[in-house]
């Protein structure tokens, strides 16, 4: 896809079933929480992953069917373990959100 091309080479993609409605528990110095931030949706999920030697700028959400994906990009530094991310970029609902 050509939107692939302006993302950074860390990009973590993940699955619907890694995905958590409530903040777990779990940031250590060798996982990390992200909360997946979503305005249009009205709602933030969250995701427990493996602390690599460099954390995730991107995180895209890939969807089995369809070849659709929803994107988010880290927004801001940490807040008590939780790193932010922000949609930007949401392919998954035929353009139920637009992200500025």
């Amino acid at each position: 896809m050509s939107r692939e091309a302006g993302r950074p080479h860390v990009t973590m993609r993940i699955r619907p079933s890694d995905l958590c409605r409530t903040p777990p528990v779990g940031a250590t110095e060798n996982r990390f929480i992200a909360q997946l931030g979503s305005v249009g949706l009205g709602s933030s999920s969250y995701v427990v992953a493996p602390r690599e030697s460099q954390t995730p700028e991107w995180i895209v959400l890939d969807y089995a069917t369809g070849e659709h994906e929803r994107v988010w990009r880290r927004s801001r530094k940490h807040t008590g373990g939780v790193l932010a991310y922000r949609l930007v970029e949401d392919d998954s609902s035929s353009g139920y959100v637009s992200v500025a």
